[in-house]
This record gives C-alpha cells, sequence and structure tokens, in this order.
C-alpha cells in the first residue's frame, strides 16, 4: 500500500473528476453513473500504476534522492529490494486492467474506437514516463509528457465518458488545467534537483536550476488565474456555473506560486516546503471545485 502512494492517485482522479463534472454541468447533458464508475475503474487502474512502475524504474535515481511529501519515491523499493519484481508486475496488470477495460466499456455502452486509443495513449504515456526504452523524462520530456498525460488527458477521458465526444467547452477549460499540471510536475522536481542530476534524469529543473522553477511555477499559476478571470466575464451560456469562484478558487495556488516567486530559494529544505505548499494549494482548488460543481448540479 506504501508502493502505491495513495496520495497521489487521490490528485489526479480530481483531475478526472473535474472533465466529468464539466460535462455533467453543460446544458442538456445527462450524468450517467454507470459510465461514470467504469471510467472511474479506468482512470484508477492507470493512475496506480503509474506509482508502482515509477518505484520500479526509477530505483537508481531514488537511491541519490531523499523522500518528500511529493518527490522521491515511495522509499518501499529501497529498503525491501525483493519487492522489484512485484512492482513492476503490479504495474503491468494495473496497466492491462486499465486497457481492458477501456476496451470493454466501448463495447457495453457503445462508444467510439477512439476512447480505446484514448486510453492506451494515456497509459502509454505515463508508463514510458520513466520505462525503457524511451524514459521520457531522462530526455528532458517529462514536463511535456505530463502536460498532456494529467493537465490534457485525465480531464479528457472524464468528460469524453458523460458525452462520448468533446466540445469546445473542453477545449475551453483545457489551458489552464494543463497550466497546473505544469505547476505540479515542477514543484515535484524542484526536491530531487541533484539526485535527479546525478542520475541522468534531465528534467528541466536539473538544466536550469531551482530559481527558475520557482519563476516558472508563479508564471504558470498567475496564467491560469488571468485566464479564469477573463473566462469568468465570457458568456458562457451551456454551462450553469459562476465562473466567477472558479477565479476566486484559483487564488489560492496564485499565493503559494508567488510566495515561491519571492523566496526563490536555492536551498532543497526550505524549496521543498514551498513547492509542497504550492501542490497542496493546487490540489485543494481543483477539490473545491469539483465540489463547487457538484454542489451546483443538486
Amino acid at each position: 500500500m506504501r508502493l502505491g502512494r495513495l496520495k497521489l492517485p487521490v490528485v489526479a482522479y480530481t483531475l478526472f473528476l473535474f472533465g466529468v463534472l464539466l460535462a455533467a454541468s453543460s446544458s442538456g447533458a445527462r450524468f450517467a453513473f454507470d459510465r461514470f464508475a467504469w471510467g472511474s475503474a479506468i482512470v484508477l487502474a492507470a493512475v496506480l500504476s503509474v506509482n508502482y512502475g515509477n518505484d520500479y524504474f526509477d530505483t537508481e535515481v531514488d537511491r541519490l534522492n531523499e523522500t518528500s511529501p511529493i518527490s522521491g519515491g515511495s522509499g518501499v523499493l529501497l529498503k525491501n529490494p525483493e519487492l522489484m519484481y512485484l512492482s513492476k508486475w503490479i504495474a503491468i496488470c494495473l496497466m492491462t486492467l486499465s486497457i481492458a477495460l477501456a476496451v470493454a466499456f466501448v463495447l457495453v455502452f457503445r462508444f467510439p474506437l477512439s476512447f480505446i486509443a484514448l486510453v492506451v495513449l494515456g497509459n502509454g504515456l505515463v508508463w514510458f514516463y520513466s520505462a525503457p526504452p524511451l524514459r521520457l523524462s531522462y530526455r528532458g520530456l517529462g514536463e511535456i509528457t505530463t502536460m498532456l498525460a494529467a493537465g490534457l488527458m485525465l480531464p479528457c477521458t472524464g468528460y469524453f465518458i458523460m458525452l462520448g465526444s468533446l466540445g469546445s467547452l473542453f477545449w475551453t477549460f483545457s489551458f489552464p488545467v494543463v497550466l497546473y499540471a505544469l505547476s505540479v510536475i515542477v514543484s515535484v522536481e524542484i526536491p530531487d534537483m541533484e539526485g535527479d542530476g546525478k542520475g541522468g534524469k534531465h528534467t528541466l529543473i536539473v538544466r536550469r536550476g531551482r530559481r527558475f522553477g520557482f519563476v516558472l511555477i508563479a508564471l504558470s499559476n498567475l496564467l491560469a488565474t488571468l485566464y479564469l478571470s477573463i473566462l469568468s466575464k465570457s458568456n458562457l451560456t451551456q454551462i450553469s456555473i459562476d465562473l466567477r469562484l472558479i477565479a476566486v478558487f484559483s487564488l489560492a495556488p496564485l499565493a503559494t506560486g508567488i510566495l515561491g516567486l519571492i523566496e526563490r530559494t536555492e536551498n532543497r529544505n526550505s524549496a521543498t516546503r514551498l513547492v509542497t505548499l504550492n501542490v497542496y494549494a493546487i490540489s485543494f482548488m481543483l477539490l473545491i471545485t469539483d465540489c463547487y460543481f457538484i454542489a451546483a448540479m443538486m
């Protein structure tokens, strides 16, 4: 259970739930609980496989890092190396289960085959984030992979299972979510800068440093708030929520981004506290937004 690091799948699930509730809040849309439950199983299997797989493939780098609340792996395999292959096969089984459930979902609900392609692509991206031969995070592509997989595909999957297609409403809201995904992955990379560098993991922070990371976090959070503020003044008639409240919710990660920008510390311990706060603020923002969606539909 510790190896699965259940806190991270919970955060990922809020992104999926955001897509579900965004679609369900559309005018004329029906909340389909059966499709929601099935989609939840697909997503939870996929995001759980990430943790088991990353701990296996990143073991050597994790030896060089200290575990933090948001990074450095679970530390379980370092203390229990006999669980190495079990972790790998749990990851493979969960990923296979996710794809198999997607195939069954398409057959049962007569959804387009593109849904299977979406799930396969999402699982492939997160698998090859650290797995050979691609090892995307070791080739300087970890940030883009996270923005696509977490910021785009998770809410996309939730939206898709509700409506069976992607409309303009989804793309309208995708930009700030992708920005928050970038902010989170940069936050996760900051505590592990030294160890990742020694282990050959070419993250953006290894290449550019912690101070650059804090600037990028602040910029991402600021752009997300500005975009949501502008969106709140638009006339989105196909959605029945007050967008001004979502803009207000975004002030939490904006505040942590500004705090990090002011500090811009290179000290690992101080930097870890700042980015942990940022990840918690973004998680809180997503969670409270999901809760607001639910309340607005009642």
